[in-house]
């Protein structure tokens, strides 16, 4: 009985498996049957979309996953000091330490957390915006939301061209993008009428232009003016919303100016240091000197290069709006090629990169230029009629918002503004929507995803490959080292994972604590001292090799306390090329080197700092620290006389 009960049981379980695979096979016959009745277009269309999808997963993960590879000792060192503690300096004139300082605490001061956590909001922000500029350029597509978020992430990507030097740690200039990002999306949300979702778009303008107060002053200032403009442009500008704007722009700045430094008073008093000391250093930081209309110098491979993306992408996009077999031929030829390169890239089978020169973010201008040609030749007389004021006054802003970006930099504003690339795409894709409205959807816009993609992936490839300051590709790192109080995991060369060791271990032997004062007398160091622990006091970053830097220095560390620096460690580095010379000490109160104590001293890595050769570093203890400390009270107090 037992054994028929089984029997019966497994006849049971064999009809049911067969009736399953009867109805797979009939399931999968009757999406055959589809497809083949499908036209040709709309297979071709889902087939490319899907490629996109993939190309945007690709990218994120290619990036996301060297979060943990690479340490830049300079810029990148100083903003993860700054992030730790920004309260220990009582000048700045950017504040974005204090932006990001509770990320960083939410994070543990994990630093491969954090560049995951300032990829995924710079994306996820490029994003949202672009999501927004499609819905509004053409609302009748909004059915096709699969389509929608595909093209509007495609498109994204290009806001990790930012990256393309791999500075990836949240920074002044990441905070900067991020909050034209903001801004971005408040415009495309506000309205005349305050209706919820319009109130809601103002707010966030504010929260807009205080974050590019707290990244770059200058550059809320341009944001201010350019806003103006593109609300008179649109017919949005309206005195009481714009003034709800600028009052939680406002607030929030008011509030930031208590929890900073208590009072409105002392962070005015901050700034003005700030510009104060931008005058000594000799950087290029003036009003006078960051007024300037830069150019830029092309070399033949980036001219062609640019000249390619706008004539494959133009013929992709003829082709996506035919209905002839060519042209659909040519869309999907150029959609794989597009997507072969971002895969093959993604993947790491190649190694070089493409040689593009100093401007190879300019690339993106190539799509750019593709979309308002698009727009001149196929949408015709209906892009004028179909166009409206706000969408030309938000498409005139976005061709300005890259040198906005860079307004107040010392580097060259095409160069610098290619960073935030992605809004010179989007002020060519203003120009399309008379096509999407006319088609109801952005179908036909996924050759300019999968163009961007490319470049984004084209220009991340060399970051990977030469990022700043860094003597190797990241690829070929493969030694991991805990630095910092957090200790924080990153895989480096060998060289640099020697380098901070051996310093790290020095120190420690020699009875440095975590968190002990220190003064960088090596003017390009701040990364080691943070790998050790060290409290750097006076700047963030003790920069030195510009005529002004002995100047800076003295006029910081005299706003420090005697104590803190008769308790001081200093990091000298002899005949270094941006070393502080010891006058410093001296000028302070520290008889430098006689009332210190050299304990420990190492090689640099050859490739720090930007520097192919090793250099000796040396660290030396405070031995006499009561000498100091009168010392330092003798000299202010006879300076205050």
């Amino acid at each position: 009985m037992a054994g028929a009960h089984i029997h019966h049981v497994q006849s049971s379980k064999n009809r049911l498996l067969h009736r399953r695979m009867d109805l797979a096979s009939e399931q999968c016959l009757m999406t055959n049957n589809r497809l083949r009745e499908m036209p040709a277009a709309l297979v071709l269309q889902h087939f490319v979309t899907c490629l996109s999808i993939l190309a945007t997963l690709f990218i994120l993960v290619w990036v996301l996953g060297y979060s943990s590879y690479g340490l830049d000792f300079t810029d990148e060192s100083f903003y993860l000091v700054w992030m730790a503690d920004p309260f220990l300096y009582e000048v700045s004139a950017t504040q974005f330490g204090f932006v990001y300082h509770p990320l960083s605490v939410l994070l543990k001061g994990d630093i491969s957390a954090l560049r995951q956590a300032n990829i995924l909001i710079t994306f996820g922000l490029a994003w949202a915006m672009t999501c927004l500029l499609l819905h509004s350029l053409a609302p009748e597509a909004r059915e096709r939301r699969v389509v929608l978020h595909a093209v509007a992430a495609g498109l994204a990507t290009s806001a990790l061209i930012f990256f393309d030097s791999w500075l990836p740690t949240p920074g002044y200039d990441s905070l900067a993008l991020q909050s034209l990002l903001i801004t971005g999306i408040g415009l495309l949300l506000a309205e005349t009428k305050l209706t919820p979702r319009s109130l809601s778009g103002w707010i966030v303008i504010g929260i807009g232009g205080w974050l590019a107060f707290m990244a770059k002053p200058s550059t809320a200032l341009a944001l201010a003016f350019g806003v103006c403009f593109c609300l008179l442009v649109s017919r949005k500008f309206s005195l009481q919303p714009l003034l709800l704007a600028a009052a939680v722009a406002i607030v929030l700045l008011l509030i930031s100016a208590l929890l900073i430094d208590g009072s409105v008073e002392g962070f005015v008093e901050r700034v003005r240091l700030a510009i104060e000391f931008a005058k000594y250093i000799g950087g290029g930081h003036t009003a006078a000197e960051i007024l300037r209309i830069d150019n830029f110098l092309l070399p033949a491979r980036t001219k062609h290069a640019i000249l390619f993306v706008l004539v494959a992408t133009l013929v992709a996009i003829w082709g996506a709006l035919s209905k002839k077999a060519l042209g659909l031929i040519a869309t999907l030829v150029a959609s794989i090629g597009y997507f072969a390169i971002t895969a093959v890239l993604a993947l790491g089978e190649i190694t070089g990169t493409a040689g593009l020169g100093q401007f190879q973010g300019l690339l993106i201008s190539g799509v750019a230029f593709s979309a308002a040609l698009s727009g001149v030749l196929f949408a015709r007389m209906k892009l004028f009629d179909n166009t409206s004021a706000a969408q030309w006054g938000l498409g005139i802003l976005f061709l300005f918002m890259p040198h906005i970006y860079a307004f107040g930099t010392n580097g060259n504003y095409w160069e610098s503004g290619s960073s935030a690339g992605i809004f010179w795409l989007l002020a060519g894709v203003t120009v399309i929507a008379p096509i999407a409205r006319d088609r109801k959807a952005w179908t036909f816009a996924i050759p300019f995803a999968l163009a961007t993609q490319a470049i984004a992936a084209t220009l991340l490839q060399t970051g990977f490959e030469e990022p700043q300051r860094q003597p190797q590709p990241l690829r070929l790192n493969d030694t991991n080292v805990a630095i910092g109080i957090s200790r924080s995991n990153l895989t480096l060369p060998n060289t640099y994972a020697t380098y901070i060791s051996g310093a790290m271990t020095a120190a420690q032997d020699s009875g440095f604590r975590l968190g002990d004062p220190a003064i960088d007398l090596s003017g390009q160091s701040p990364g080691i001292l943070y790998a050790i622990g060290a409290a750097n006091i006076g700047q963030a970053w003790t920069i030195g090799g510009y005529p002004g830097s002995l100047k800076l220095a003295q006029a910081a560390l005299e706003l420090v306390s005697c104590e803190k620096i008769a308790a001081a460690w200093v990091l000298y580095e002899p005949d270094g090329p941006r070393s502080i010379p010891v006058e410093l000490m001296h000028w302070l109160g520290a008889a430098f080197p006689g009332n210190y104590e050299q304990v420990s001293t190492w090689r640099t890595a050859e490739g720090a700092g930007g520097y192919a050769e090793s250099r000796i570093q040396q660290l030396w203890k405070p031995a006499a620290a009561q000498d100091t400390q009168r010392g330092c009270r003798a000299l202010r107090e006879k300076e205050t006389k």
